[in-house]
């Protein structure tokens, strides 16, 4: 019983990691969540058959509890209502009306369930007198009379919400929200109640006990109870079964009580999670403010649909737009309206394909901080193995100067100078590109000499380099078009197109590196995907040895560097 779902009219409540988190919509659209801390169950608990009552008796507490944190976010939200619409209902009306709801289900459960069945047994069958077989119809007819009022139920509005959010709760305990395989996780708890009433239903039915009504009472209540593990075993059973027709059989009771959630359900459900996994203590939300789970369930949900989503842009793009880091961000429990509104703006240029570098102006870049703009290729996190094996270089050698080639907004340069004491030189062909690696240079405090320069076109013939390291243009030009809007549109063609196979500068560099490369000098590329071997054979085909392949963290070859063998 790690975790369970409870569905409620407007939201649910998540038992997770031993904590109980309601997440709501309130009058406004506006998610809000709170919860509590749940001591834990003992080992004891766990055993066969024990385990069934666990779930059953925990749940209902949990479910009640649920359903009161409900009532208090209503209870809250009517009292910023108007005084008239406040008292159309009193707190004694609403007893009043509780108890004649009560009322009219029994009297509507004795007479459909308790008369009609008999009636219309005996209807059928006037001289029929066998009492095993007359219980047994009685029992059928009563679980077909349930069932059909639990269908009737299903698609009365006003149990949608509920339903749906049931159907949210399925897609997250079955780990697959996006199919529809998701509607049939049997374990889920609504169904488990459903089955075991249906069940108890069957079988009070079928034994029929008829003594007095207090002992029928208590007799009937010992079958409840033995109906409960039962259940739970069996449907634990389909549920971890690896046959998928086990799964589709609790269909017939699930189809009752589960609606396709959209999107909104599922943010509800999304919310209550990331409250239980990120926040050890709970805090109300306050009305005219957005919790930060709500917030990131939000970011995290449209990022996913445009299939921009990457862990890390979502924490970046939080805390840029907070001004924050993103350890702080991760003690914020709530946003304002306008916090809301500006990361909400930025999150759907994100969708749109843009980089987060672009729309914010700069980018991280190995613990540093790059303005970036579409005049250069904004570092990509792979990049900064190919810093950290060049550094990894300098700090094991004598290594005095370093170039570094097709510099663009200068974070090979601008890291390599920060953190060794290495004299660094960039060069670039664009006059904007090396404004912005200055710009860089000097918001970061190091000295770097950059240099207008077609490759080596443009730099001293004797001056000697211990290091040259390349993060050069490497897309095969017929691939350009083929690329994300997110690179396509928003970097500079001509820090991308590397010729008809991608390897026009390396064939360049490797070839005029030599002459520009101290005694034993070492030459470094960042490299697009499949093509190290090559760029390998080419090193090796111009006197480099000791030459190395480093895979990035997707287990790509990323990094080629050698050693001049002169």
């Amino acid at each position: 019983m790690d975790k369970i779902v409870f569905p409620l009219s407007n939201g649910v409540g998540l038992y997770q990691n031993n904590k109980l988190c309601v997440s709501m919509i309130d009058s406004d659209g506006n998610k809000k969540v709170y919860g509590k801390n749940i001591k834990p169950h003992k080992k004891f608990f766990n055993l066969p058959v024990i385990r069934g009552f666990t779930y059953f008796f925990k749940g209902i507490y949990l479910y009640t509890q649920s359903y009161i944190f409900q009532y208090q976010f209503d209870e809250k939200e009517d009292k910023n209502k108007t005084a008239k619409d406040a008292n159309k209902l009193n707190f004694a009306s609403g007893y009043i009306l509780l108890i004649t709801s009560f009322i009219i289900a029994f009297l509507f459960g004795s007479i459909v369930l308790g008369f009609l069945p008999s009636y219309l047994f005996n209807y059928a069958f006037p001289s029929y007198t066998n009492y095993y077989f007359r219980s047994f119809i009685i029992a059928l007819i009563r679980v077909a009379i349930f069932y059909i009022i639990l269908l009737i139920l299903r698609f009365l509005p006003f149990m949608s919400g509920l339903y749906s959010f049931n159907g949210a709760g399925n897609g997250f305990m079955s780990g697959k929200a996006d199919t529809i395989k998701s509607r049939t996780y049997p374990l889920n708890f609504l169904n488990f109640l459903t089955n075991i009433f249906i069940f108890s239903l069957f079988m009070v039915s079928l034994i029929a006990v008829n003594i007095n009504f207090v002992a029928n009472f208590f007799i009937n209540l010992a079958i409840f109870l033995v109906c409960v593990p039962v259940i739970y075993e069996i449907l634990r059973f389909i549920t971890y079964s690896r046959y998928m027709w086990f799964k589709d059989i609790s269909l017939i009771t699930n189809f009752l009580i589960c609606i396709k959630p959209n999107i909104t359900h599922e943010e509800v459900l999304m919310t209550a999670k990331i409250e239980s996994e990120n926040f050890e203590n709970f805090e109300k939300t306050d009305k005219d403010r957005i919790s930060m789970s709500a917030l990131y369930a939000e970011v995290q949900t449209k990022l996913k649909t445009s299939e921009r989503f990457e862990q890390s842009d979502i924490d970046w793009l939080i805390a840029t737009v907070l001004n924050k880091n993103r350890a702080e961000v991760k003690l914020i429990r709530s946003v304002s309206g306008k916090e809301y509104r500006d990361i909400m703006r930025a999150c759907e240029r994100r969708a749109k394909g843009e980089p987060l570098s672009n729309i914010f102006g700069f980018v991280e870049f190995y613990g540093l901080h790059f303005d970036v703009n579409k005049k250069v290729l904004s570092p990509r996190m792979e990049t900064e193995i190919l810093v950290e094996e060049a550094i990894k270089k300098i700090k094991e050698n004598d290594i005095r100067t370093v170039l570094d080639l097709c510099t663009g907004s200068g974070a090979i340069a601008v890291t390599i100078a920060k953190y060794t004491d290495c004299k660094v030189y960039g060069s670039d062909i664009s006059k904007p590109a090396l404004a912005v690696a200055q710009g860089n240079a000097e918001k970061n405090n190091v000295k770097v000499d950059f240099i207008l320069s077609d490759l080596f076109k443009g730099l001293k013939k004797n001056k000697k380099y211990d290091i040259i390291i390349s993060n050069p243009p490497y897309i095969k030009s017929g691939d350009i078009e083929k690329l994300d809007i997110e690179v396509k549109k928003y970097d500079p063609r001509i820090a991308l197109d590397g010729g008809e196979d991608g390897l026009d500068f390396y064939r360049q560099i490797v070839e005029e590196a030599p002459r520009h490369l101290s005694k034993k000098g070492w030459l470094f590329f960042e490299v697009g995907q499949g093509q190290a071997t090559a760029v390998q054979e080419l090193m090796q085909e111009n006197n480099f040895d000791n030459i190395q392949i480093i895979k990035d963290y997707n287990k790509i070859e990323r990094i080629v560097y050698g050693r001049t063998c002169k």
